[in-house]
């Protein structure tokens, strides 16, 4: 995990922890935006790297909300929904 995505997590999880601190397991990853020095930051990030590879994959195909605050699980390229609180 990179220092930012650490930062924007709260830690540098990875495993359970990841799982813990995400909601995110084997198989998925998670798009969530974040306010951070008056911008926008947006988190790309998969259990693993496949499951990273799927969400950049996701996210460069289609249409993504960026608002702040906004949370998006997927486990695959083509599928991910927005996880309310």
């Amino acid at each position: 995990i990179n220092s930012v995505a650490a930062e924007l997590l709260g830690g540098a999880y990875s495993g359970a922890a990841f799982t813990s601190a995400t909601g995110v397991a084997g198989g998925e990853f998670l798009i969530q935006s974040f306010a951070r020095s008056g911008k926008t930051a947006l988190l790309v990030a998969g259990y693993s790297a496949a499951d990273t590879e799927k969400a950049t994959t996701y996210l460069l195909n289609n249409a993504v909300d960026t608002t702040v605050g906004t949370k998006m699980k997927g486990t695959s390229a083509t599928e991910a929904t927005v996880v309310t609180a």
